[in-house]
């Protein structure tokens, strides 16, 4: 089978460690893991984010996505690429029958009495936007300046952000026709023309489910809104947990912590925990509760009301579960775990 140079060039953009965690090697701060090739027990395999290259420096072998993947997984050169391009929803053309080409729209529907959810996203588009969206100056001064995350983690999560929505728009339509962008609800259109749903500038956090398949993207505005929440989901598609795989990498002995909102998670992540989040307690469904109560649960609530109503009504679904979560409390005069992270970091030390 011929891999076609354009989807190559595709492969190639996908982040290292995002690659490095869909197969499951444990990243760690400062870009290291323990090498799946030796019996490491100091972690001696490198990932080069600016290069998006990964090395061995004790084996002595090291490339790209494709090449870690046929280390890891044991696979021929093509079977690499067909698997990044299933993991990661990009069409190889020709590709006797190994993947279909997508429709118009990719649906995901999923409806039952209990969650009462109806989804409906194009996944292609919303992976290739993850996937292109890049971190503007505006972006990096609020997550690494001001808010002080760990970059390592932030590329994990395959955060990006949107400056220019027209430069965004005209992309997505010249790639994927001016139909389906529409179709997509990322795109709208009024008596001025086509324009992004999402409010510029702003973050991108991608939702996954638990296998790292897209399902809903959530747009932070960098700027101070004159009206509403500065948070934009995709509408009309189901939320559920923001960074959900790392529940396949937990045992059920490690902590992990639950959080209201995207920000507190990656200030977790940013300490070496292990965490996920909800957006809010108005999107928590009994299936995210279901994923989460097998797990060791602990949760810094929010010192306000929207915070303490998360953690009980996610303590009454747990229990119907069998299971329970931890309370924690904040030191006075924090409103949230993210502003108790940004104390300690300026403080020279981080939080236990």
């Amino acid at each position: 089978m011929f891999i076609p140079d354009d989807i190559k060039v595709r492969l190639h953009e996908i982040p290292i460690i995002s690659v490095a965690n869909a197969l499951g090697i444990q990243v760690i701060r400062r870009r290291s893991a323990r090498c799946f090739m030796h019996d490491d027990h100091h972690p001696s395999l490198g990932f080069n984010n600016s290069k998006n290259t990964w090395k061995c420096f004790v084996c002595d072998k090291g490339g790209n996505q494709i090449t870690l993947v046929m280390e890891k997984l044991g696979l021929s050169y093509v079977d690499a690429c067909k698997w990044l391009a299933d993991r990661y929803n990009i069409y190889i053309p020709n590709d006797n029958g190994y993947r279909k080409r997508p429709k118009n729209k990719t649906f995901v529907k999923t409806k039952t009495k209990e969650d009462e959810t109806f989804s409906l996203i194009d996944r292609e588009i919303a992976t290739w936007i993850i996937t292109h969206a890049g971190l503007s100056e505006k972006a990096k001064d609020f997550l690494f300046i001001q808010r002080k995350y760990s970059e390592d983690v932030v590329n994990s999560l395959r955060i990006g952000s949107i400056s220019d929505s027209a430069r965004l728009v005209n992309a997505l339509v010249e790639v994927f026709g001016k139909e389906r962008a529409l179709a997509s609800g990322i795109v709208r259109q009024n008596s001025r023309g086509l324009y992004l749903f999402f409010r510029t500038p702003c973050l991108l956090f991608p939702y996954t489910d638990i296998d790292g398949n897209i399902l809903n993207i959530q747009a932070r505005y960098l700027n101070k809104p004159q009206s509403g929440n500065r948070f934009q989901f995709l509408e009309g598609i189901a939320t559920g947990i923001f960074n959900l795989p790392i529940i396949k990498y937990t045992t059920r002995t490690e902590k992990l912590y639950v959080t209201e909102g995207v920000t507190d998670c990656i200030a977790h992540l940013s300490c070496g925990h292990k965490a996920v989040a909800i957006p809010s307690a108005t999107t928590l469904k009994p299936k995210d509760v279901r994923a989460l109560a097998p797990m060791n649960l602990f949760m810094y609530p929010d010192a306000d009301s929207p915070g303490e109503k998360l953690f009980t009504q996610l303590h009454s679904l747990l229990r119907d579960c069998y299971s329970s979560i931890l309370r924690l409390e904040l030191p006075e005069g924090f409103e949230d775990y993210s502003d108790y992270y940004k104390k300690m970091v300026e403080d020279g030390r981080l939080p236990e």
